[in-house]
Protein backbone atom coordinates (compact mmCIF):
# COMPACT_ATOMS: atom_id res chain seq x y z
CA UNK A 1 0.00 0.00 0.00
CA UNK A 2 1.12 3.85 -0.31
CA UNK A 3 1.07 5.22 3.18
CA UNK A 4 -1.48 7.62 2.94
CA UNK A 5 -3.50 6.21 6.12
CA UNK A 6 -1.74 8.57 8.82
CA UNK A 7 -2.51 9.19 12.53
CA UNK A 8 -3.32 13.03 13.54
CA UNK A 9 -0.43 12.79 16.05
CA UNK A 10 -0.91 16.34 17.54
CA UNK A 11 -3.97 15.33 18.39
CA UNK A 12 -3.22 12.01 19.84
CA UNK A 13 -3.73 11.03 23.01
CA UNK A 14 -0.09 9.92 24.74
CA UNK A 15 -1.36 6.26 25.37
CA UNK A 16 -2.73 5.87 22.01
CA UNK A 17 0.52 7.58 20.34
CA UNK A 18 2.64 5.28 21.96
CA UNK A 19 -0.06 2.19 21.45
CA UNK A 20 0.26 2.95 17.93
CA UNK A 21 3.94 3.27 17.36
CA UNK A 22 4.26 0.06 19.72
CA UNK A 23 2.68 -1.30 16.56
CA UNK A 24 4.54 0.27 14.22
CA UNK A 25 7.89 -0.76 15.00
CA UNK A 26 6.47 -4.34 15.93
CA UNK A 27 5.36 -4.88 12.54
CA UNK A 28 8.76 -3.88 11.43
CA UNK A 29 10.48 -6.20 13.84
CA UNK A 30 7.97 -8.87 12.82
CA UNK A 31 8.91 -7.95 8.89
CA UNK A 32 12.90 -8.37 9.80
CA UNK A 33 12.53 -12.17 11.15
CA UNK A 34 9.49 -13.50 8.26
CA UNK A 35 11.81 -11.96 5.81
CA UNK A 36 15.09 -10.03 6.14
CA UNK A 37 16.22 -6.57 7.62
CA UNK A 38 16.10 -4.72 4.25
CA UNK A 39 12.57 -5.94 3.80
CA UNK A 40 11.82 -3.84 6.64
CA UNK A 41 12.13 -0.38 4.73
CA UNK A 42 8.66 -1.77 3.57
CA UNK A 43 7.07 -0.89 6.82
CA UNK A 44 3.80 1.18 5.74
CA UNK A 45 1.02 3.34 7.83
CA UNK A 46 -1.20 1.47 5.95
CA UNK A 47 -0.28 -1.77 6.96
CA UNK A 48 0.17 -0.73 10.52
CA UNK A 49 -3.17 0.61 10.99
CA UNK A 50 -4.57 -2.89 9.22
CA UNK A 51 -2.93 -4.89 12.13
CA UNK A 52 -4.13 -2.27 15.07
CA UNK A 53 -7.54 -3.13 13.59
CA UNK A 54 -6.78 -6.99 12.93
CA UNK A 55 -6.38 -7.45 16.80
CA UNK A 56 -9.23 -4.70 17.74
CA UNK A 57 -11.47 -6.86 16.02
CA UNK A 58 -10.10 -10.50 16.88
CA UNK A 59 -10.16 -8.81 20.70
CA UNK A 60 -6.37 -9.81 20.58
CA UNK A 61 -3.65 -8.11 22.58
CA UNK A 62 0.18 -8.66 21.20
CA UNK A 63 2.53 -8.79 24.44
CA UNK A 64 4.18 -5.36 24.86
CA UNK A 65 8.01 -5.23 25.73
CA UNK A 66 10.82 -2.61 25.74
CA UNK A 67 13.30 -2.83 23.21
CA UNK A 68 16.10 -1.16 20.77
CA UNK A 69 15.78 -0.62 17.42
CA UNK A 70 18.47 -0.70 14.96
CA UNK A 71 18.37 3.05 14.55
CA UNK A 72 18.52 3.63 17.72
CA UNK A 73 20.59 0.85 20.01
CA UNK A 74 20.53 2.78 23.61
CA UNK A 75 16.88 4.40 23.71
CA UNK A 76 14.43 1.65 24.70
CA UNK A 77 10.65 1.94 23.41
CA UNK A 78 7.44 -0.06 23.62
CA UNK A 79 7.21 -2.23 20.85
CA UNK A 80 4.35 -4.60 19.81
CA UNK A 81 5.46 -8.46 20.19
CA UNK A 82 5.23 -10.32 16.92
CA UNK A 83 2.27 -13.25 16.83
CA UNK A 84 -0.20 -14.80 14.53
CA UNK A 85 -2.04 -11.81 13.41
CA UNK A 86 1.09 -9.64 12.60
CA UNK A 87 2.59 -12.36 10.57
CA UNK A 88 -0.30 -12.58 8.88
CA UNK A 89 -0.67 -8.50 7.59
CA UNK A 90 3.72 -9.49 7.00
CA UNK A 91 2.77 -12.03 4.42
CA UNK A 92 0.34 -9.54 2.44
CA UNK A 93 2.53 -6.45 3.17
CA UNK A 94 5.20 -8.97 1.17
CA UNK A 95 3.04 -10.21 -1.65
CA UNK A 96 1.33 -6.53 -1.93
CA UNK A 97 5.19 -5.36 -2.73
CA UNK A 98 6.07 -7.61 -4.64
CA UNK A 99 2.92 -7.24 -7.35
CA UNK A 100 3.63 -3.19 -6.90
CA UNK A 101 7.12 -3.56 -8.03
CA UNK A 102 5.47 -5.49 -10.79
CA UNK A 103 2.76 -2.94 -11.16
CA UNK A 104 5.66 -0.32 -11.60
CA UNK A 105 7.97 -2.21 -14.05
CA UNK A 106 5.13 -2.58 -16.44
CA UNK A 107 4.10 1.08 -16.02
CA UNK A 108 7.61 2.90 -16.73
CA UNK A 109 9.99 0.07 -17.34
CA UNK A 110 11.60 1.05 -14.02
CA UNK A 111 14.71 -1.28 -13.75
CA UNK A 112 15.03 -0.38 -9.71
CA UNK A 113 12.30 -1.92 -8.91
CA UNK A 114 13.00 -4.62 -10.92
CA UNK A 115 16.45 -5.07 -9.56
CA UNK A 116 14.16 -4.64 -5.79
CA UNK A 117 12.12 -7.21 -6.75
CA UNK A 118 14.40 -9.57 -7.88
CA UNK A 119 17.23 -9.37 -5.04
CA UNK A 120 15.37 -8.83 -2.16
CA UNK A 121 11.61 -9.09 -2.23
CA UNK A 122 10.70 -11.97 -4.82
CA UNK A 123 11.79 -15.10 -2.82
CA UNK A 124 10.05 -13.83 0.64
CA UNK A 125 7.13 -13.28 -1.56
CA UNK A 126 7.28 -17.17 -2.92
CA UNK A 127 6.85 -18.19 0.58
CA UNK A 128 4.03 -15.73 1.79
CA UNK A 129 2.24 -16.62 -1.57
CA UNK A 130 2.61 -20.21 -0.72
CA UNK A 131 0.78 -19.60 2.49
CA UNK A 132 -1.86 -17.35 0.98
CA UNK A 133 -2.34 -18.82 -2.34
CA UNK A 134 -6.02 -18.12 -3.20
CA UNK A 135 -5.23 -14.48 -2.16
CA UNK A 136 -2.09 -14.48 -3.97
CA UNK A 137 -4.06 -15.73 -7.44
CA UNK A 138 -6.55 -13.01 -6.59
CA UNK A 139 -4.50 -9.99 -6.16
CA UNK A 140 -2.67 -11.28 -9.29
CA UNK A 141 -5.66 -11.30 -11.56
CA UNK A 142 -6.97 -8.14 -10.42
CA UNK A 143 -3.25 -6.36 -10.97
CA UNK A 144 -4.03 -7.98 -14.31
CA UNK A 145 -7.22 -6.67 -14.55
CA UNK A 146 -6.16 -3.10 -13.80
CA UNK A 147 -3.00 -2.60 -15.78
CA UNK A 148 -5.41 -3.72 -18.59
CA UNK A 149 -7.70 -1.26 -17.88
CA UNK A 150 -4.76 1.70 -17.50
CA UNK A 151 -3.41 0.49 -21.24
CA UNK A 152 -7.22 0.97 -22.55
CA UNK A 153 -7.04 4.28 -20.74
CA UNK A 154 -10.08 4.09 -18.68
CA UNK A 155 -11.69 7.12 -17.59
CA UNK A 156 -13.87 5.85 -15.21
CA UNK A 157 -13.07 6.55 -11.33
CA UNK A 158 -15.66 4.46 -10.17
CA UNK A 159 -14.24 1.60 -12.52
CA UNK A 160 -10.38 1.76 -12.33
CA UNK A 161 -10.90 2.10 -8.63
CA UNK A 162 -13.28 -0.82 -8.08
CA UNK A 163 -9.60 -3.19 -8.97
CA UNK A 164 -7.43 -2.21 -6.25
CA UNK A 165 -10.85 -1.67 -3.78
CA UNK A 166 -11.52 -5.54 -4.40
CA UNK A 167 -7.77 -6.55 -3.31
CA UNK A 168 -8.13 -4.75 -0.26
CA UNK A 169 -11.80 -6.51 0.22
CA UNK A 170 -10.07 -9.72 -0.42
CA UNK A 171 -7.66 -8.93 2.20
CA UNK A 172 -9.96 -8.30 4.38
CA UNK A 173 -11.26 -11.77 4.19
CA UNK A 174 -7.79 -13.31 4.97
CA UNK A 175 -6.83 -10.85 7.87
CA UNK A 176 -10.57 -10.99 9.84
CA UNK A 177 -11.24 -14.76 8.68
CA UNK A 178 -14.71 -15.38 10.66
CA UNK A 179 -15.01 -12.01 12.29
CA UNK A 180 -15.97 -10.60 8.27
CA UNK A 181 -18.93 -9.21 7.99
CA UNK A 182 -20.92 -7.08 5.72
CA UNK A 183 -19.55 -3.94 7.63
CA UNK A 184 -15.56 -4.97 7.47
CA UNK A 185 -16.23 -5.83 3.89
CA UNK A 186 -17.36 -1.73 2.52
CA UNK A 187 -14.34 -0.53 4.99
CA UNK A 188 -12.07 -2.54 3.42
CA UNK A 189 -13.35 -1.69 0.26
CA UNK A 190 -14.14 1.96 0.76
CA UNK A 191 -10.37 1.95 2.16
CA UNK A 192 -9.23 0.20 -1.13
CA UNK A 193 -10.81 2.98 -3.23
CA UNK A 194 -9.63 5.91 -1.59
CA UNK A 195 -6.30 4.87 -1.47
CA UNK A 196 -6.04 4.23 -5.16
CA UNK A 197 -7.44 7.77 -5.75
CA UNK A 198 -5.04 9.41 -2.88
CA UNK A 199 -2.31 7.86 -5.09
CA UNK A 200 -3.27 9.08 -7.99
CA UNK A 201 -4.16 12.91 -7.04
CA UNK A 202 -0.58 12.83 -5.65
CA UNK A 203 1.17 11.30 -8.55
CA UNK A 204 -0.61 13.78 -11.38
CA UNK A 205 2.18 15.61 -12.30
CA UNK A 206 4.60 12.96 -12.04
CA UNK A 207 2.43 10.74 -14.89
CA UNK A 208 1.78 13.99 -16.75
CA UNK A 209 5.49 14.01 -17.28
CA UNK A 210 6.45 10.59 -17.51
CA UNK A 211 3.42 10.11 -19.52
CA UNK A 212 1.94 7.53 -17.38
CA UNK A 213 -1.60 6.71 -17.11
CA UNK A 214 -3.77 8.49 -14.82
CA UNK A 215 -7.17 8.51 -14.41
CA UNK A 216 -7.86 12.06 -13.32
CA UNK A 217 -5.88 13.06 -16.65
CA UNK A 218 -8.13 11.30 -18.57
CA UNK A 219 -9.62 14.06 -21.04
CA UNK A 220 -8.10 16.93 -19.41
CA UNK A 221 -5.83 19.27 -20.79
CA UNK A 222 -3.54 19.34 -18.14
CA UNK A 223 -0.91 22.70 -17.50
CA UNK A 224 0.54 22.26 -13.98
CA UNK A 225 -0.53 20.92 -10.86
CA UNK A 226 -1.83 24.24 -9.07
CA UNK A 227 -4.24 25.07 -12.27
CA UNK A 228 -5.20 20.86 -11.83
CA UNK A 229 -6.35 21.04 -8.09
CA UNK A 230 -8.15 24.23 -8.77
CA UNK A 231 -10.09 23.32 -12.05
CA UNK A 232 -11.06 19.78 -10.80
CA UNK A 233 -11.85 20.74 -7.17
CA UNK A 234 -15.09 20.09 -6.61
CA UNK A 235 -14.62 16.42 -8.47
CA UNK A 236 -12.00 15.70 -6.46
CA UNK A 237 -13.35 16.74 -3.41
CA UNK A 238 -16.58 14.79 -4.15
CA UNK A 239 -14.73 11.34 -4.83
CA UNK A 240 -12.35 11.59 -2.04
CA UNK A 241 -14.95 12.61 0.66
CA UNK A 242 -17.74 10.37 -0.33
CA UNK A 243 -14.87 7.32 -0.28
CA UNK A 244 -14.12 9.14 3.55
CA UNK A 245 -17.39 9.71 4.50
CA UNK A 246 -18.30 5.61 3.39
CA UNK A 247 -15.32 4.74 5.94
CA UNK A 248 -16.58 6.64 8.90
CA UNK A 249 -19.88 4.92 8.39
CA UNK A 250 -18.37 1.26 8.18
CA UNK A 251 -16.30 2.14 11.05
CA UNK A 252 -19.14 2.90 13.20
CA UNK A 253 -21.01 -0.43 12.95
CA UNK A 254 -18.04 -2.39 13.56
CA UNK A 255 -17.29 -3.44 17.03
CA UNK A 256 -14.16 -3.19 18.32
CA UNK A 257 -12.83 -4.41 21.50
CA UNK A 258 -9.74 -3.27 22.03
CA UNK A 259 -7.84 -0.26 20.74
CA UNK A 260 -10.10 2.57 19.29
CA UNK A 261 -8.39 5.35 20.75
CA UNK A 262 -6.06 4.93 17.91
CA UNK A 263 -7.95 3.31 15.23
CA UNK A 264 -11.02 6.55 16.04
CA UNK A 265 -7.62 9.14 15.43
CA UNK A 266 -6.41 7.61 12.16
CA UNK A 267 -9.98 7.40 10.26
CA UNK A 268 -11.72 10.36 12.20
CA UNK A 269 -8.97 12.99 11.91
CA UNK A 270 -5.87 11.51 10.31
CA UNK A 271 -7.83 10.28 6.93
CA UNK A 272 -9.34 13.90 6.76
CA UNK A 273 -5.99 15.70 7.27
CA UNK A 274 -4.57 13.50 4.22
CA UNK A 275 -7.47 13.72 2.68
CA UNK A 276 -7.09 17.57 2.56
CA UNK A 277 -3.25 17.86 2.05
CA UNK A 278 -3.90 16.44 -1.19
CA UNK A 279 -6.75 18.36 -2.33
CA UNK A 280 -4.60 21.62 -1.30
CA UNK A 281 -0.80 20.80 -1.70
CA UNK A 282 0.80 21.08 -4.92
CA UNK A 283 4.11 19.45 -4.16
CA UNK A 284 3.77 15.58 -3.36
CA UNK A 285 2.31 15.13 0.28
CA UNK A 286 4.62 13.42 2.70
CA UNK A 287 4.86 10.84 4.92
CA UNK A 288 6.52 11.51 7.94
CA UNK A 289 7.91 8.70 10.14
CA UNK A 290 6.77 8.07 13.59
Amino acid sequence: MYGYVLPDKPNMFMKDYYGYRAFYCGLCKSIGKRCNQLMRIGTTYDMTFLNVLAHAVHGEEPQMKMETCVLNRVQKKLVAGDDEITRTVVDISTILAHYKCVDDVLDDKSLSKRFVDGAIIRRHYKKAAARYPELDSFIKQAYGDLAKAEKDNCASVDRIADYFAKIMEKIGATVFADKYDEALSNLMYNLGKWVYLADAIDDVDDDFKKKKYNVFLQGYDYRDKASFLEDKKQVLEFVMMSCYNAILSDFDKIQVKKYEGILTNVIWYGMLNSTRELLRRVEKCKKVRI
